[in-house]
């Protein structure tokens, strides 16, 4: 069954599937990446600096909590259900609900109420799109396409994420943040529009179909239960986000807002870096292709906490006033690249062999729980750092949080099952 679902084209983009599925989530992430530079640039205006910490960390949590609660049920959903109706159906939700924010926000209807409810909605029927995806990929592309097709992937959302940073900053000030809900609004709709014609069937399940939901649910906590080196990644990835994703998500457009006192623009321009930095990375990924997959992530697990030591050093106060803030914009723009380029060394590998290694049958549900374990401590990670964004310098927040990642990427690196792990 699995084998009659992939098309064998001499060109991955000769896959109808495949392309309708990439040009789906090209539309869907060019209004993500626009949405999210206006959603912390809206908060920080509305709030002002001394509460726009605590308030970004509130917004952040409310993104992640569904995700927290609800993906491991969610994949157990995609591993039963039609994966295409799955991707079509909550796309378009989302792009509805986002309509409807426009709308209420318009009216001025509790503004920041409105934003977090709405978000709250929309990112849980995102619990349900993301492990559809990644589930779905190795079903329409060939095994040996399989990482082509995640780095063609992955280079699209960064390409979105490039000109949506770009432009976030400038459309923020023309449309205001009503158009952009819009924007994004019609970009889900559009996307799950593209999406109904990818051919994609049901996989049907192995061994008891008639099981229950929550055996479904059970197998697949034992899965991942008896795979000792996914859990150890696991246990990684949860402490790393609790410290990683807070510092860019609430500590790095404070700093930019706030003590390098530049605006919207500039801040969607540094957005705009962050996928540069990932294309670089995967074009660096392809040159150094004749060096183990654990060894590039070895060197860039570290390369990625002294980068994290770096954002610090420069808005150091004494420093600051010798560089000036144009200086360290500029110096911002190298680091974000930098970081991202040790993010993709990271990422792409790891996301590639866990797809191998991981039967079709469980693939929903691992991936679903990979997420939940992975964001599951950042809406603590949000709240902590929200709370010490208001009350403490950003140079001593990043220089912290670099030298606990390096601590972290030092573990990582010194376990001897993570080489054999990507054979």
């Amino acid at each position: 069954m699995e084998d009659s679902l992939k098309l064998q084209q001499s060109s991955i983009f000769q896959n109808k599937s495949f392309v309708l599925l990439l040009m789906g989530q090209i539309v869907s992430n060019l209004g993500n990446a626009v949405h999210s530079v206006a959603v912390a640039w809206f908060i920080m205006n509305t709030v002002g600096e001394g509460r726009s910490g605590t308030y970004m960390a509130i917004f952040g949590a409310i993104v992640l909590i569904p995700y927290i609660i609800c993906s491991p049920f969610s994949g157990v959903c995609v591993d039963r259900m039609s994966r295409k109706n799955i991707i079509v159906g909550t796309d378009v939700i989302r792009g509805i609900l986002l309509l409807s924010l426009g709308v209420l926000v318009y009216n001025n209807i509790y503004p920041i109420i409105s934003l977090f409810s709405i978000t709250f909605l929309s990112a849980f029927f995102g619990t349900f799109f993301n492990p559809a995806v990644d589930a779905s990929i190795p079903n329409i592309v060939e095994v040996k396409d399989l990482t082509k097709a995640n780095s063609i992937n992955a280079i699209s959302r960064q390409l979105t994420w490039i000109i949506g940073g770009a432009i976030s900053g400038f459309l923020y000030y023309k449309l205001g943040i009503v158009g952009i809900f819009m924007v994004n609004g019609i970009s889900f709709i559009l996307s799950g529009i593209s999406e109904t014609f990818i051919n994609l069937p049901h996989v049907k399940k192995k061994g008891n179909v008639k099981s229950s939901f929550w055996e479904d649910f059970k197998g697949g906590v034992k899965f991942v239960r008896n795979q000792k080196t996914i859990l150890k990644i696991m246990i990684f990835s949860l402490f790393l986000n609790f410290f990683f994703n807070p510092v860019l998500q609430i500590v790095f457009p404070k700093t930019i807002k706030f003590t390098l006192e530049m605006g919207a623009k500039e801040y969607g321009i540094l957005q705009s870096i962050f996928p540069v930095g990932a294309l670089l990375g995967m074009v660096a990924l392809s040159v150094f292709s004749k060096f183990s997959s654990h060894r590039l992530i070895q060197w860039a697990l570290l390369g990625q906490a002294l980068t994290l030591i770096g954002f610090g050093i420069p808005v150091i106060p004494v420093i600051l006033n010798k560089v000036g803030n144009l200086n360290t914009f500029f110096l911002y723009c190298i680091l974000t690249m930098l970081l991202m380029i040790c993010n993709s060394l990271i990422c792409i590998p790891l996301f590639t062999a866990l797809q191998k290694r991981v039967p079709d049958e469980f693939r929903g549900r691992f991936f679903a729980l990979l997420n939940t374990v992975s964001q599951g401590i950042v809406p603590v990670g949000l709240g902590v750092y929200g709370v010490l964004s208001d009350v403490l310098l950003p140079a001593t927040i990043f220089i912290v949080t670099g030298v606990i990642a390096l601590l972290l990427g030092v573990w990582i690196i010194v376990l001897p099952e993570l080489k054999t792990f990507f054979n």
